[in-house]
């Protein structure tokens, strides 16, 4: 009897544990935050997957109990040219986009790409905190992490491109799939900037709509854009500024627990995503060699030429758009 008594009493606690386990973890998902996320680019995407396991997964891992990123999807979830306006008005939480997609609300944006130095040294000298305040006012939003900038950009093309007496590059004629990042080049070089979804250029370049795209220097072997061009002008330009937004409505409802659980994985993808991009990068290179694209490397006056009409245009470019002060501002905080 006193053994049968024993065993209930055990069988008891046990339960009244289990009971008392499953209580307390429906009450910390209960007060666990979620925040709804998409990409601007398709998820199988290089710079996605970047975003989903070194940010999104490592918030759920840090974050359990307190803030879980909730990941919908890519542009067949919101468009890439709504996901700006999408976040802006809260009809989603975060937004992880290139800055370029949304440069019509903040011209600024090209600064961050236009610019020499890592996100690391931008926030020491102040400039992100300026930056900052210029999405939150203009986007409704708060950037938690600007990542992958270790990235840079290439044009790639399905025909040769012609060259100039001096043996710089001359792109008149061609029409190149273009977004904000680098449409000032496409024109300083003579081509015609055509806009265009990222899902759209694969069959753009086999019915000859496009004559080629800019690229990042990651992503085109997992689109499979590598078998799809001939040629790659080199050196890259620019530098990538993807940007991981959250609409401020949301924002101001965080607990500050999951506010600096954010802030704090979203100032360390900065520095591994700038890894990844450089591990991705190399993929990337091997890809396009063994699909035999041709790179063609500019040198001496042409090499210079090629990058000061990339850079001087960005920067002409943003002058138009913003005040002198403004401009003067941007480039003490984001070139060397």
């Amino acid at each position: 009897m006193l053994q049968f008594r024993s065993g209930s009493i055990r069988l008891a606690a046990v339960a009244v544990t289990l009971a008392l386990s499953l209580s307390l973890n429906a009450k910390l998902q209960a007060m666990e935050v979620v925040v709804t996320a998409v990409t601007a680019l398709p998820t199988k995407h290089d710079l996605s997957q970047t975003f989903l396991e070194l940010f999104v997964k490592r918030v759920n891992d840090e974050g359990k109990g307190i803030v879980r990123v909730d990941y919908k999807g890519g542009p067949e979830v919101i468009p890439q040219k709504k996901s700006a306006q999408a976040v802006q008005r809260g009809a989603i939480d975060m937004l992880h986009s290139p800055a370029a997609y949304h440069a019509g609300i903040t011209p600024q944006s090209a600064a961050l790409m236009a610019t020499n130095m890592t996100p690391k040294e931008v926030r020491a000298n102040g400039g992100f905190d300026h930056i900052r305040g210029i999405w939150d006012k203009k986007l409704n939003t708060q950037i938690i992490s600007w990542s992958e900038a270790a990235a840079q950009f290439y044009l790639y093309m399905v025909r040769e491109p012609t060259y100039r007496a001096d043996g710089t590059v001359d792109l008149t004629g061609y029409k190149v799939r273009s977004t904000g990042a680098y449409r000032a080049l496409l024109e300083a070089l003579g081509a015609s900037p055509i806009s265009m979804p990222v899902s759209d250029v694969y069959t753009a370049l086999e019915r000859g709509v496009v004559d080629g795209f800019g690229w990042p220097s990651v992503g085109l072997k997992a689109l499979g854009l590598a078998n799809a061009v001939k040629f790659r002008i080199d050196p890259p330009f620019y530098h990538l500024a993807n940007l991981v937004l959250l609409n401020n409505d949301k924002w101001g409802t965080l607990p500050q627990a999951a506010k600096d659980i954010l802030l704090k994985v979203g100032e360390e993808y900065e520095l591994s995503s700038s890894k990844r991009m450089m591990e991705k990068g190399a993929e990337d290179e091997a890809a396009i060699l063994e699909a035999g694209v041709k790179i063609i490397k500019l040198s001496g006056k042409a090499e210079k030429d090629y990058l000061d009409a990339a850079y001087g245009s960005a920067w002409k470019r943003i002058a138009k758009r913003l005040d002198a002060n403004e401009v003067s501002l941007l480039k003490s905080k984001l070139l060397k």
